[in-house]
């Protein structure tokens, strides 16, 4: 994304992310910045100069109160969506969507919102032990590549190329969709998600490859950051939380890498 494109749309994500704070603020639920955010905050007290996208976390209790009150509480310019507001939804986790505008990513399909977003992850209860993480987290990606195919995603496009490897292995999960629904799918995940007791130990909801572990006290103790001028909330212990996603945090990228990685292949500001 070109420069003067990128400063037109961190304003944009920034105010909404105003409206989301304050929505959580006047209803009493906790959250904090997250991933690239939070280390925007820390490292740079704002945006990451190259970053196109913003995003949260909260614990599944305050998560789900989000979700029921989002609809009603946001701005009428922002709406809520996950995969229970729209069925080709894939993911796990919700956003906040910018109404009349227009930010397609080349790996997903059209969506009934197809606007800017932020990215609201929840935060669950995870099993204590290496092995049990490991198993959990095979099982949701399962699920979750099923679901990409069912929502007729195409993760094996890298900018105007195919990575064949990815495509073929895809292949099993297209299969695979053919015989569930979408309904059943989300059902399941949800109940595997919720079964976990409750532990010291937690991870987001993103269905990667190598999802982060971490612990629990991280994300109930919370400060303030500032992330350009304005006071929003973080992990108090950022260098332990930061150091767990990231290693040393602090040390840039070489420049080849200091990209957004989203692959907009169509924006409007609704101008």
């Amino acid at each position: 994304m070109e420069q003067e494109v990128l400063k037109r749309v961190q304003p944009v994500l920034l105010n909404m992310l105003k409206d989301i704070r304050r929505v959580c603020d006047e209803n009493g639920i906790r959250y904090f910045l997250y991933r690239g955010t939070f280390l925007g905050a820390v490292r740079h007290k704002g945006f990451i100069p190259w970053d196109d996208d913003m995003d949260i976390a909260m614990l599944r209790q305050d998560y789900e109160r989000f979700c029921r009150i989002a609809p009603e509480k946001l701005s009428s310019s922002y709406c809520f969506q996950n995969w229970h507001t729209d069925e080709n939804y894939a993911h796990p986790f919700g956003k906040v969507r910018k109404r009349g505008t227009v930010y397609v990513e080349a790996k997903c399909c059209r969506l009934q919102e197809n606007g800017f977003y932020i990215d609201i992850y929840p935060i669950d209860f995870a099993p204590e032990t290496v092995e049990q993480q490991r198993m959990l987290n095979r099982k949701l990606l399962h699920l979750y590549r099923i679901k990409l195919m069912k929502c007729h995603y195409t993760p094996w496009k890298e900018e105007e190329r195919t990575i064949w490897k990815k495509r073929i292995g895809y292949m099993l999960y297209q299969i695979a969709a053919l015989f569930v629904s979408q309904a059943w799918l989300v059902e399941k995940y949800e109940q595997i998600v919720m079964s976990i007791p409750e532990s010291s130990c937690v991870y987001e909801q993103s269905a990667l490859p190598h999802v982060p572990f971490f612990k629990r006290e991280w994300c109930e103790n919370l400060a303030e950051y500032t992330f350009d001028d304005v006071a929003f909330l973080g992990p108090e212990d950022y260098d332990s939380f930061l150091s767990s996603l990231y290693g040393n945090y602090f040390e840039l990228p070489p420049e080849d890498q200091r990209e957004n990685r989203h692959q907009i292949i169509e924006l409007s500001f609704g101008d």
